[in-house]
């Protein structure tokens, strides 16, 4: 345990104490300088969380740096509070600005993100300019030093020891966050955040808390920066403060906690060394930048991947070997976009143990029924039920927690996590719990799915490194992990060689058995009519058959929707068909 210790946190113990000795040996501007780097580290963790954990493009971070420097200094000033007791009131309304930012851009992304939190950044600056109470253009002035038992932080060292301190804790809390299963969900949300949805994270509560965390942790800066400089500027919050803010990470490394601190030292303490330069500091500073982004796109410390501990081997398990029973009934499902009408009047239902196949052409309207059932895409009408609870209006992850998961027509894996960590954040559709680490239980489940469907051997490898046999295979195992009711599988043998094909009628056997309900949609009529139970065909969103495979390929109806035959075809031509 001792040597895991070590190997885990000895090198943030080593960076620490070196950080530590360096104080004693620098003078006061360089003292200053390094208080500065360490105060931009803390930022930096925040907007780790938002841009490096969970993806959201952030333009505006100083907006949070300016609350908490704002919020301390009036308190102080004003209501002549302690530098300690303004901490907590700086956090709160910072964390609630997040919430003001966050909670209406959760639908969006990219670009559009990136406009809204600029503007944000910017409404805030002009706001604490424009107001009398927090000084103006001209700022706070005259902030006191920290105190610690009646003694005043005065000298550059102590400060730098004092924010070091901070730095340190800030630093364990989004350690101990970086554990959380909430920090899978980020992870999943940042390379998928659909997917995400669909097997049962709640994409938009984890990105508000991305959001509010971020915002909390980056609060912490603004109280020291006030006490360091005696003031609180607003030129200090400046879109190019969010810029340089946002390149601590982007050149440490996005998700890389000792990422963050090299960065700072690039972004902070490199100019200043560069300060021999003159006027060609500038430059030297940006070419030095390009330079860096092109030969480590990924940063300079990139996050590195730490395999999951999975265990050797699983526990018996009643709910795993005989999962939850359940009934899926899809009655009069209806879909439209403007005039065509996509699914119309689509009936399903579906037993514990059951396999039943959509099949049809393409654009029959079979991926447009799942994702209509799945919460995906609300339906124009219809029932959707299971065990006799509604699903309609639910959110897809909503739908996921109730006991359906589904597979994609086009995987969706997240490719920048591991095996076991695709399947891992499938288990939200169990268990939606966010503040603390995976579960025994987590774990266990995660390795009886990967030996279910055999990739227990490649936990560790990256999701982008499998076959794509074992790509489609990962996805099912990722859907069980949520212990489901139901399982829908969007056409799971596309692209698949025969082998790869029988493997999966076995696998759908084996789920079936484990009293499952299976819905399948499918092109490969050989393996719908060796594993369903009963078919249903659709032509233009419309049901044109329902019956027994059997029944099902001596339809003419059908046989004719796949290769618009006369209505009295050559039997021989008929026989070929359905082979």
């Amino acid at each position: 345990m001792l040597r895991d210790l070590s190997t885990r946190y000895g090198g943030w113990l080593l960076m620490i104490l070196i950080t530590a000795a360096t104080g004693l040996f620098l003078d006061d501007y360089a003292l200053t300088v390094a208080a500065s780097t360490l105060i931009y580290a803390i930022l930096g963790l925040g907007i780790n969380v938002v841009v490096g954990y969970a993806g959201l493009l952030d333009l505006g971070f100083a907006a949070f740096y300016a609350i908490g420097a704002y919020v301390s200094g009036l308190l102080i000033l004003k209501l002549q509070w302690d530098f300690w007791l303004t901490l907590p009131a700086a956090i709160a309304a910072a964390a609630v600005a997040g919430v003001v930012i966050g909670y209406p851009t959760l639908r969006l992304r990219s670009d559009y993100l990136a406009i809204v939190t600029l503007g944000f950044g910017e409404i805030i600056r002009i706001t604490v300019i424009n107001l009398e109470v927090t000084g103006g253009p001209n700022g706070l002035t005259g902030i006191p030093p920290v105190s610690i038992g009646g003694n005043e932080i005065v000298t550059p060292q102590d400060f730098f020891y004092l924010v070091l301190v901070f730095f340190v804790v800030v630093l364990a809390v989004t350690g101990l966050l970086a554990r959380t299963r909430l920090a899978f969900a980020w992870r999943a949300i940042k390379d998928d955040d659909r997917a995400a949805e669909a097997i049962g994270v709640p994409t938009r509560r984890a990105k508000l808390l991305a959001y509010v965390i971020g915002a909390a942790v980056g609060a912490v800066s603004g109280p020291l920066s006030g006490a360091q400089l005696g003031t609180v500027d607003p030129s200090n919050f400046t879109f190019l403060t969010s810029l340089f803010v946002l390149l601590v990470v982007i050149i440490g490394g996005m998700g890389s906690r000792p990422g963050v601190m090299v960065g700072a030292v690039i972004v902070v303490a490199l100019p200043e060394a560069l300060r021999s330069a003159g006027d060609y500091r500038g430059l030297a500073f940006a070419l030095l930048l390009i330079f860096i982004v092109i030969i480590r796109p990924q940063g300079l410390w990139p996050a590195r991947r730490r395999p999951l501990r999975v265990p050797a081997e699983t526990t018996p398990s009643e709910d795993v070997e005989q999962m939850r029973a359940g009934r899926l009934d899809v009655d009069e499902l209806s879909r439209s976009f403007g005039g065509v009408t996509a699914v119309r009047d689509f009936h399903l239902t579906l037993d514990a143990g059951e396999v039943v196949s959509v099949i049809g052409p393409n654009g029959a309207g079979k991926t447009t029924a799942f994702n209509c059932v799945t919460g995906v895409i609300e339906p124009s009408r219809g029932t959707i039920t299971l065990n006799g609870n509604s699903l309609r209006g639910l959110a897809p992850h909503r739908v996921a927690a109730a006991g359906l998961t589904r597979t994609f027509q086009n995987i969706r894996l997240f490719d920048d996590m591991t095996v076991a960590e695709n399947v891992l954040v499938g288990r939200f559709a169990h268990n939606r719990t966010m503040f603390r680490p995976p579960s025994h239980a987590d774990l266990d489940t995660v390795r009886r799915a990967l030996d279910f469907v055999g990739l227990a051997d490649a936990a560790d490898r990256g999701a982008s490194e499998l076959s794509y046999g074992d790509r489609r295979r990962l996805e099912i195992a990722r859907a069980l992990a949520g212990e489901p009711r139901v399982i829908l599988l969007d056409e799971p043998a596309a692209g698949a060689n025969p082998t790869e094909k029988h493997e999966l009628m076995r696998l759908i056997g084996r789920i079936r058995a484990l009293g499952i309900a299976v819905a399948l949609i499918e092109h490969d009529v050989s393996l719908v009519m060796s594993v369903s139970d009963r078919v249903i065909v659709l032509e233009y969103g419309q049901t044109i058959a329902v019956g027994e495979p059997a029944e099902i390929q001596r339809d003419p109806r059908v046989i004719a929707a796949y290769l618009g035959m006369p209505e009295d075809p050559e039997p021989d031509l008929v026989a070929e068909v359905v082979r």
